[in-house]
């Protein structure tokens, strides 16, 4: 294999390294995946004969086949992202990990500054910025027939039922401090790197780690206003991005990767309404179909494709880490952390319900 790609460790044997990180990486043609380690020796053993590796382990040490690494792509749960970073940074190794970047904003810090110091480079995968759908919007912001950006919207909807690891219980707001980080990171995209908290509130969710919802309103750099609003009390799964410009409103499927623009409907007039419909429906079952055949031949990869070719070049000392280095790490888990610290906890609304209408 051509020694001019960068030699890599999948760290962790579990969804996001198989149907993420790994087929990101096989498809790149950038890397030479020299294995698989996992704590579970067994898990990492089924995701090297998977994708047709020969070397695993369940400990990563750098001694053995991993001597050759130059890079890793950590993949594991949240609370030891701290610590394998850490370790393979010290060691001289190049790291890719998994968001959330660590669960407290010092050990975020404490990486930061690891990075800086060994000259090794830190990225995090903040991937659906990088997805099919937010290249397209930022081709039309860029060429200007948007207009600019007036508001953007972050909508999670989660239903109960979803199958969630049971590590999250142990995170900060549960599930909340798993999946946030995703509309932390397009947040600041759109509305520029000093995102502004104004108001927050938690509505906790019968002694679960997990609140039932979670609302905030930021300023954006430029003074535009971001919300924010995630409800895991739900009878659907959705996540949606609603961008308002001047001159359309545009909806961003993340989980689909479906782009949909949506024209000033002006007065509101019945052949305006249909045309919305139209627009509607048509991007929207468009977008289901290539994402399906994208689906089908393993390149629907919601940005992940962008995000390794881009830590390989940041290897290779070129400047390309925007929206994913280890400072929009950092930031990204301080906004959390600020969050958790300041929002008002709500009562729940049923305790102020008339018993009649219970």
């Amino acid at each position: 294999m051509s020694r001019d790609r960068t030699r890599i460790i999948a760290v962790g044997g579990g969804w996001v390294t198989n149907n993420r990180h790994l087929p990101a990486v096989l498809r790149s043609g950038l890397f030479e995946v020299l294995g698989v380690v996992s704590d579970s020796r067994e898990r990492a053993e089924m995701t090297a004969r998977k994708f047709g590796l020969s070397r695993f382990g369940n400990a990563l040490d750098f001694t053995g086949w991993q001597k050759e690494a130059e890079a890793v792509v950590i993949g594991t749960t949240p609370q030891s992202h701290f610590d394998l970073a850490a370790y393979a940074l010290q060691a001289g190794r190049h790291v890719l990990t998994e968001k959330p970047m660590t669960v407290t904003s010092e050990q975020a810090q404490r990486l930061c500054r690891m990075a800086e110091e060994t000259g090794r480079v830190l990225a995090v995968v903040h991937n659906f910025q990088f997805s099919r759908a937010a290249e397209r919007l930022k081709r039309r912001l860029a060429d200007g027939r948007l207009g600019a950006v007036r508001t953007v919207y972050g909508i999670q909807l989660c239903n109960e039922k979803r199958k969630v690891p049971s590590w999250c219980d142990r995170l900060p707001l549960g599930l909340f401090y798993d999946e946030a980080p995703h509309f932390y990171y397009l947040l600041r995209w759109l509305g520029g790197p000093e995102i502004r908290l104004r108001h927050a509130s938690v509505l906790p969710w019968d002694g679960r780690q997990t609140p039932r919802a979670v609302s905030a309103r930021y300023c954006g750099t430029t003074g535009i206003p971001l919300y924010l609003h995630i409800n895991f009390d739900c009878a659907i799964t959705e996540w949606h991005l609603i961008v308002i410009t001047d001159h359309a409103t545009v909806d961003l499927d993340i989980w689909r990767d479906i782009y949909t623009e949506l024209p000033d409907d002006g007065s509101h007039l019945p052949w305006q309404i249909v045309r919305t419909s139209l627009c509607g429906a048509l991007h929207h079952f468009a977008g289901v179909v290539t994402g399906a055949l994208r689906y089908a031949s393993g390149r629907h990869l919601y940005g992940n494709d962008q995000i390794v070719r881009r830590f390989c070049r940041a290897i290779h000392g070129e400047h390309a880490l925007d929206g994913m280095s280890a400072r929009d790490g950092l930031a990204v888990v301080e906004l959390m952390h600020e969050l958790i610290s300041s929002a008002d906890r709500d009562r729940d609304c049923r305790e102020n319900a008339d018993p009649a209408h219970q």
